[in-house]
């Protein structure tokens, strides 16, 4: 159902909007103030914890030109685009991503199950602001391009993180670089139950080494459950100055992830889960205590 034609969902009496291009996708939010969805299980996931769901939805499913992968340059460096209704499933066997983002491909395979995988679109993940693809994302150095308006804006996913009372936007592309020789990384999820809720920590770290073990970048970040993801940017300034003592980086991992408590996890308890993570996966450039 394209353009102007609404559907009534009897049940909920919600008003399905089907715009065919970016430009009516906002004449319809303005007209409407509805909902943009695409896969819609963030949309299901709010409907069965209680939450009302909105009185009108635009459909987004009919923006063919924001379902692609693709490889380009730019000043000099090669770079991936996703677009932002790229199925999670999809973003896990496309060979551009298998081979430059391992860690993107891992953390799309740790969500939720595979109905929902097919479902679900990478820009709804990222968009949510809580999604966990993005410590991967921010791990990678990634960047948003967003349609805001007649404007068409790119800004480094960190930076678009920390933005507070947002205009009406469209996620079109998430962009990442491509894989560089002699990098390391990883990611990695907990949670009480595999894929099916929400995790307690999320966390990924990319990261090159220089001659003698010194590091010539590292991105740490983290995130999980309810907590917007971050990069861990003290941590990343300690291992880049060469302190790499476990004591002194568990304390400060400590200090800079601030999370939250539930009725079932404490906060202190996400916060030493992801300091012992980060210090094991890091164990093979860090020095005992002493």
């Amino acid at each position: 159902m394209k353009g102007d034609q609404e559907v009534a969902l009897t049940k909920s009496k919600i008003i399905v909007k089907h715009p065919v291009d970016i430009k009516e996708v906002f004449i319809q939010k303005e007209m409407s103030d509805g909902a943009l969805v695409a896969g819609g299980t963030l949309l299901q996931l709010h409907w069965e914890t209680g939450n009302p769901l909105p009185k009108s939805l635009i459909n987004l499913s009919s923006l063919n030109q924001l379902k692609k992968i693709g490889c380009f340059e730019y000043d000099g460096c090669s770079k991936i685009s996703i677009g932002a209704l790229t199925t999670i499933a999809e973003c896990m066997t496309h060979p551009l991503l298998v081979k430059h983002a391992p860690i993107l491909v891992k953390a799309c395979r740790n969500i939720a199950a595979p109905a929902v995988r097919n479902r679900a679109t990478i820009g709804g993940n990222v968009a949510s602001q809580l999604g966990d693809t993005i410590p991967a994302l921010l791990a990678l150095n990634a960047e948003v391009k967003l349609a805001v308006q007649d404007d068409v804006r790119v800004m480094l996913l960190s930076e678009w993180l920390m933005k507070k009372n947002l205009p009406s936007f469209l996620l079109l592309e998430i962009i990442i670089p491509c894989f560089i020789e002699g990098t390391k990384s990883f990611y990695q999820k907990v949670g009480r139950r595999e894929a099916f809720i929400p995790s307690l920590v999320t966390i990924s770290a990319h990261w090159k080494e220089e001659i003698e073990g010194k590091l010539h970048y590292i991105r740490i970040a983290v995130g999980g459950g309810n907590h917007r993801p971050d990069r861990l940017r003290g941590v990343e300034q300690l291992l880049l100055e060469g302190i790499k003592k476990r004591e002194v980086l568990y304390r400060k991992i400590l200090e800079e992830f601030h999370s939250y408590s539930d009725p079932f996890i404490t906060e202190t308890y996400r916060k030493k889960v992801a300091a012992n993570i980060l210090l094991t996966e890091f164990s093979s450039f860090l020095r005992e205590e002493g």
